[in-house]
């Protein structure tokens, strides 16, 4: 008995040990918050058309042409993704754009993923365009 006392006090003493020298994982940081501001009002302009469009700061809005909205994606090194939907005529597609240095435009090329149930490979559809910003969240031009 004794020594089974004595094993056992070992044998919790060692998993303590053991127990101590696992360390729990470190946090995930946060992805960064996008520094670029890209609220106002935008206008997307396209072989001789234009559409306004109303983005928030993370660079998210909708359009009027067929009931469209943008989502971003990402804003890297004025490296500007994102995703386009348009429910009016059930499309969609993707846009990369580069972003001027005073963030006032950007140009791009933008792209179907789908039109109706037909899906569309990437970069197979689409073309160019630039977005013109004509004024900031608050109203004015930045």
């Amino acid at each position: 008995m004794r020594l089974s006392i004595s094993v056992i006090v070992m044998f919790s003493t060692a998993l303590m040990v053991a127990c101590a020298q696992v360390r729990a994982p470190e946090p995930v940081p946060a992805p960064p918050v996008n520094a670029i501001d890209l609220s106002g009002e935008w206008e997307f302009q396209e072989e001789g058309t234009a559409q306004r469009l109303v983005l928030d700061r993370n660079g998210n809005g909708a359009y009027a042409w067929q009931n469209g909205r943008i989502v971003t994606q990402s804003i890297s090194d004025g490296r500007w993704q994102g995703l386009w939907y348009q429910e009016g005529n059930d499309r969609e597609g993707g846009f990369e754009a580069l972003l001027s240095d005073d963030r006032m435009e950007a140009n791009g090329t933008w792209w179907y993923t789908r039109i109706g149930t037909r899906v569309i490979p990437p970069g197979a559809q689409g073309g160019n365009f630039r977005f013109a910003r004509l004024s900031s969240g608050n109203g004015h031009v930045p």
